[in-house]
């Protein structure tokens, strides 16, 4: 009765959920009759049974195929899909993320734009230095300061991909909202994507909020792919450097942002990368991502990265 419990269960498809056949725990044979008031003793202690419950009644239909289960649900509009979101972040990351959205619908909100059809291009490098004075603030204050970046992060990560916070917190609608803006590098709006979606990701391992904006990023991607492209993962690999150093050596990523820096500093240098290749040309001149011109390229990209003086440390590198 340790943290892990080593559980097998058959179960039968239907014309709705699973129906259970059989269950064993170890070595041992239970009746099925057991397994509805385990679960739920289980639940109850992991205090998951709101989220259990709220899954339950949108779930209509399991069904099973080789390698594939297909779920039929119902989503809900109102109060029940916003709670169902809202459980998948906690209250106190919640208020963690209002404060950074506000500082950055301030900060986004000060110039006066003109009112075009067009969306207006913004640096990302200018946004970071006030986010992550305010995280660093709030940290010397007494705050979290792994958490307080991971926050800074996320709010600048929507901001880049375009979507409000509302989309995966609902009650975020009654926040102040953020201005759309295009943040751009080296005057690409891709790059700060990139950056940002991998430094997300590497912050918050697998949590929902990183699951979320990542699915964002390929769905965009999808949408407008150019081709393999080496300046994709050069800010991808400072990305992930980003988001590591976000979470094991927060304080000294707030000092190094919080007095302003300038894309330079932030991404390497990418315009002499192979970039927009298409398979057979990326197999011609690489061989591959396992082949010695392959690595040869993805180490050049990593002593660049190094040389940064941001997140630029060995230490910190992506594997």
């Amino acid at each position: 009765f340790g943290r892990w419990i080593n559980l097998r269960a058959t179960l039968t498809q239907t014309r709705g959920l699973p129906a259970l056949q059989s269950l064993q725990i170890g070595s041992l044979p239970l009746p099925v009759a057991l397994f509805e008031p385990l679960a739920r003793w289980l639940a109850v202690r992991n205090g998951l049974q709101d989220e259990i419950d709220q899954a339950l009644s949108a779930v209509q239909e399991v069904g099973f195929e080789p390698q594939q289960l297909q779920l039929r649900f119902v989503w809900r509009g109102g109060g029940e899909s916003r709670r169902m979101l809202a459980a998948l972040v906690p209250p106190d990351q919640q208020r963690l993320l209002r404060i950074s959205n506000d500082r950055l619908a301030t900060l986004l909100a000060e110039p006066s734009r003109p009112q075009t059809s067009e969306l207006p291009t913004v640096s990302l490098a200018p946004l970071m230095g006030p986010i992550f004075d305010l995280a660093q603030q709030r940290t010397a204050a007494g705050a979290d300061g792994a958490e307080e970046n991971r926050a800074a992060l996320l709010v600048l990560t929507l901001l880049s991909i375009g979507r409000q916070m509302a989309t995966v917190l609902p009650d975020a609608a009654a926040w102040p909202q953020v201005p759309r803006v295009q943040t751009t590098l080296v005057g690409r709006a891709d790059l700060p994507q990139h950056l940002l979606v991998s430094a997300v990701i590497a912050a918050e391992g697998t949590s929902p909020l990183s699951r979320a904006v990542g699915i964002y990023k390929e769905v965009a991607d999808s949408r407008g792919g150019t081709g393999f492209s080496f300046d994709d993962i050069a800010a991808d690999r400072s990305g992930t450097r980003l988001g590591v150093m976000a979470v094991q050596d927060a304080l000294r990523l707030q000092r190094a942002l919080a007095g302003g820096v300038t894309e330079a500093q932030i991404l390497p240098v990418v315009a002499d990368l192979p970039s927009n290749m298409s398979e057979p040309e990326f197999l011609r001149r690489f061989g591959g991502v396992d082949r010695p011109r392959y690595r040869a390229m993805i180490g050049q990209i990593d002593r660049r990265i190094d040389a940064l003086g941001v997140w630029g440390l060995s230490d910190l590198a992506p594997r």
